[in-house]
């Protein structure tokens, strides 16, 4: 029964951070753009950002799915909404070798828009409630959840950010259509969501 559920958990957690998604798009096109020294400020503020929304889904869990119904209504369209600024700013942003005409977002910035990143939240929610409250309501085990949870989603942005490292002489040669590649699937998962 434990290693069922273990193994579901890890699963779905695995699957749901290391797919394509905001954050994931976000660390990937930054650290090809600017260097991966350069992004630091914005993987870090995406990692605390991404920690303090896990911590908040343990210890609102109970009370946000009474209201769900409502809470996800309007969740939808912010995060659709940031999504589709950030597959703009993508679209838009410049492919050129020169990286000191441009600086990433910036850290507090990385910080804030995790609180409308609808993938995490439903990550978080999702996790807690299915894999977690059936078995215990006990603060501890809550807040260890949001602590794993937390360590594997940050984990999904550092793999796509270190792909962007690695691949970064593919994507300067061909960075144009590469983010247009990306702002098009950030475009898809906005439009999926609001679905």
């Amino acid at each position: 029964m434990i290693a069922m559920l273990i193994s579901s958990f890890l699963t779905y957690t695995l699957i749901t951070a290391f797919t394509p998604g905001p954050n994931n798009i976000l660390a990937m096109s930054s650290v090809t753009q600017y260097g991966f020294r350069r992004s630091i400020s914005v993987l870090s503020g995406m990692s605390l950002g991404f920690f303090v929304i896990m911590v908040l889904c343990a210890v609102f869990t109970l009370s946000l799915v009474t209201v769900l119904p409502i809470f996800m209504g309007w969740l939808k369209w912010i995060g659709a909404a940031y999504i589709l600024w950030l597959a703009w700013k993508i679209a838009k942003s410049q492919t050129s070798t020169s990286k000191a005409e441009v600086k990433p977002i910036s850290f507090w910035m990385s910080f804030w828009l995790q609180f409308v990143n609808v993938k995490i939240i439903l990550y978080g929610i999702t996790a807690i409630s299915t894999f977690a409250l059936p078995y215990s309501n006990n603060i501890l085990v809550i807040f260890g959840m949001s602590i794993i949870l937390s360590v594997i989603g940050i984990a999904g942005n550092l793999a796509w950010a270190l792909a962007g490292h690695y691949l970064q002489i593919v994507f300067s040669k061909h960075g144009k259509v590469i983010n247009y590649i990306l702002s098009v699937l950030l475009v898809y998962c906005a439009i999926k969501i609001v679905i």
